[in-house]
């Protein structure tokens, strides 16, 4: 689902071109991180309804910066000059999309979507793996876009939609594409073919342990590496359904292995993980490119990262930029420092416990922010006057 900030709205800081697909903006802290729809208009008018102009987009926002989708709900992608004006709306398709989401139809079984769904929940118990579903043929199909959100958690819970006979998927011809845990993803038929127009990772999140060499499916999941053993080759495959959702590569043992990560289709190394607790942020671009958006360094426990067992309230120092939280004995308060000493600093804390105990992480702009399950993970960032929750 897309996300929502209150009075969101600043100026281009640079010119945006009529297909670009990156935008820079004076004041993104004010935008919410995610998927979000705003609109372009000409700063020589009040409001973008005077604005002929206008112009709708889809902006997802990560800590690496702003990608927009142009020209959206019946508006034209258009040149706009630095200085135009740029806010976080509510539009048509957002309040379709919430009745659309009310009126969902859940599928518990593999099966059928019908031609006349709009929304579907695909809901897993406990110890339920993967799921088939068909799609009702492209030229059968009567609404404008089909969202399919798959609610389960573990790494095995994904769903497979195939297309009918002699329909194809508009990604490279291909008939079938993964839904992982915890993503959501959206198609509408285009010139007679399926075609994703957009996915989404919500929250909470799965998470994925590797201990052996092969390729990884980047699902959204936190993916903990374990190169105990043997040194780790992990390749990246290329997922449709997850391209633009950033996801996390650990490394969680302390052994001299290297993690090397590769993408797949061209075989060059993307990153490589030496120590433990360090972190790769990855995430697949539009094209299934795979970006590095941030790395974290890893070392002693104590130094970058720390691993949480206790109960009761912990104190975070500047240094620390990993949590691991286990509460299998209770509940753990996380303490983020004092924002006038810790400007710039950015904290991940993963919990990775499946317990009822909570997970509580405080100190940040507007209240207290809960991790309820295993995996669950958030990125925090201070300014120097607040935290901030950052991903």
């Amino acid at each position: 689902m897309n996300r929502f900030a209150n009075f969101a709205r600043s100026s281009l800081s640079e010119y945006l071109p009529a297909d670009a697909t990156e935008l820079s903006v004076e004041h993104p802290e004010r935008f919410p991180y995610g998927n979000f729809t705003a609109v372009i208009w000409n700063k020589g008018f009040a409001a973008p309804s005077e604005d002929d102009g206008r112009e709708i987009v889809l902006v997802t926002r990560t800590e690496a910066g702003m990608t927009i989708q142009r020209g959206l709900e019946g508006t034209e992608a258009a040149d706009w000059n630095t200085g135009s004006l740029i806010a976080n709306v509510v539009t048509a398709d957002t309040l379709n999309s919430i009745s659309a989401f009310i009126a969902a139809r859940t599928l518990t079984q593999s099966g059928a979507i019908e031609p006349s769904d709009s929304f579907v929940l695909l809901s897993y118990a406990e110890n339920e793996s993967v799921k088939t579903f068909t799609l009702p043929e492209a030229a059968l199909f009567s609404g404008n876009m089909l969202t399919i959100m798959n609610c389960g958690r573990g790494m095995t819970q994904f769903a497979v939609l195939s297309t009918a006979e002699n329909d194809v998927i508009g990604f490279d011809g291909q008939t079938q594409v993964i839904v992982g845990a915890g993503c959501t993803l959206r198609i509408s038929v285009i010139n007679g073919i399926w075609q994703i127009t957009g996915t989404e990772a919500f929250s909470p999140r799965s998470f994925q342990q590797i201990s052996t060499s092969g390729q990884l499916n980047a699902c959204g999941t936190v993916v903990y590496a374990d190169a105990s053993q043997y040194p780790l080759s992990l390749y990246i495959a290329d997922n449709p359904a997850m391209r633009n959702v950033p996801f996390p590569v650990l490394k969680s043992d302390s052994s001299a292995n290297k993690i090397t990560l590769y993408h797949q289709s061209t075989g060059s190394v993307v990153s490589e993980l030496s120590k433990k607790g360090e972190c790769a942020w990855l995430m697949l671009n539009g094209s299934g490119g795979v970006e590095v958006l941030s790395a974290s360094g890893g070392g002693s426990s104590g130094s970058a990262n720390l691993h949480i067992t206790a109960t009761g309230f912990v104190q975070l120092s500047k240094e620390v930029s990993l949590v691991f939280a286990d509460t299998s004995n209770g509940y753990a308060y996380v303490s983020l420092g004092s924002a006038s000493q810790t400007a710039g600093q950015k904290v991940t804390v993963i919990r990775t416990d499946s317990t009822p105990n909570p997970v509580m992480v405080g100190g940040l702009s507007g209240g207290e922010y809960f991790l309820n399950a295993e995996g669950d993970y958030a990125s925090f960032a201070c300014s120097g006057t607040k935290w901030f929750r950052a991903g």
